[in-house]
C-alpha cells in the first residue's frame, strides 16, 4: 500500500531523532487523511468479501492511529515501538470497482459501522455518549524522556448516558470478515485533574540515552466478548463484573462513553 508523501516524512522524522521535531506536531490533517484513505479501502475489502484484506487494514488502521496518538504526546519510546508495523503496511490490491459497487450494502442493524449503540427495545438503536479521542501526557522531559505516561482524556466527570448495574444491552455493527474483538475495546475511567475530566491511561514509556522501552497499558480494560446476531451485528458480553463508576468503548479515535449506577 502507498502512503502519502507527507506521511513517510513525518514517520521518517520521528523514528531517526529522539526528540519530536515541532514540526511533527502540525501533520494531523495528513494523518486524519491517512486513517480515513484506510477506513474506505477497510470498507472496499468488506464489500469484495476479502477477509485477509480487512483484518490487515483494519491492523494498519489501528497503527497509524496509535502512531498520531504517540505524535501528539510526543511519546518516542511509542513511536519507535510501532516503527516495523508501520514499514510493513498490508498490501492492498483493490478489485474490480464495478463489481464492488454492484454488492449490495446491509441497511440493517445500527446505523454506522464499528460504533457501540444500545438497542431502544423498538427496533431501533440509541448512540452512547460519542467523543472524538483527546490525548494528553505527563512526566518525563521534552520528549518524554525519563518515562512519560500517555492518556485519553473525555470531557466531564459523568456520561449522559447511565445504565443500571447488570442491565448491559450493547451491540456493533462491523464490516463482513471484520473481526470486532480488533477495533472495540473496553476500559474503565478515572476522575482526575482540576476540572474533573474522565481519563484513562493508554501507554507508559521510559527513555534513556540509548534505550526506549513503551508498554500498553491494560489493567483498565475489562474482558468483553462478541456474540453474532447476523447480518454483520454481535452483542458485545461483558465477561468482567464491574462497579457503578464512568467507562468507555474504545475504537481507535473515538470513544462511545457510558456510566454504571
Amino acid at each position: 500500500m502507498r502512503n502519502i508523501p507527507k506521511i513517510l516524512l513525518v514517520l521518517f522524522m520521528c523514528l531517526q531523532i529522539p526528540t519530536l521535531p515541532a514540526t511533527a506536531m502540525a501533520q494531523t490533517d495528513a494523518f486524519d487523511a491517512q486513517i480515513a484513505r484506510l477506513n474506505t479501502q477497510i470498507a472496499q475489502a468488506a464489500a469484495e468479501n476479502n477477509s485477509a484484506a480487512v483484518t490487515g487494514l483494519t491492523r494498519d488502521r489501528n497503527n497509524w492511529i496509535a502512531f498520531k496518538r504517540a505524535v501528539e504526546n510526543e511519546d518516542a519510546g511509542q513511536m519507535m515501538a510501532l516503527q516495523n508495523e508501520l514499514q510493513n503496511p498490508y498490501n492492498y490490491e483493490p478489485g474490480n470497482a464495478a463489481a464492488v459497487q454492484a454488492v449490495p450494502q446491509d441497511e440493517s442493524g445500527p446505523e454506522f459501522y464499528d460504533q457501540v449503540y444500545m438497542p431502544d427495545g423498538k427496533g431501533g438503536y440509541d448512540q452512547l455518549e460519542k467523543n472524538d479521542v483527546r490525548t494528553s501526557s505527563s512526566g518525563g522531559g521534552y520528549g518524554g524522556f525519563g518515562g512519560s505516561t500517555s492518556s485519553v482524556k473525555i470531557p466531564g466527570s459523568k456520561s449522559n448516558i447511565r445504565v443500571a448495574k447488570g442491565q448491559y444491552n450493547f451491540v456493533v455493527k462491523v464490516y463482513q470478515g471484520q473481526d470486532p474483538s480488533d477495533i472495540i475495546k473496553l476500559a474503565r475511567f478515572e476522575i482526575r485533574g482540576r476540572a474533573k475530566d474522565r481519563y484513562i491511561d493508554v501507554s507508559k514509556s521510559s527513555h534513556a540515552m540509548y534505550t526506549n522501552n513503551s508498554h500498553e497499558v491494560t489493567d483498565n480494560r475489562i474482558r468483553i466478548s462478541f456474540k453474532n446476531i447476523g447480518n454483520q451485528v454481535y452483542e458485545i458480553h461483558i465477561d468482567d463484573e464491574i462497579e457503578a463508576g464512568e467507562y468507555a468503548f474504545m475504537n481507535g479515535d473515538k470513544v462511545f462513553a457510558f456510566g454504571v449506577d
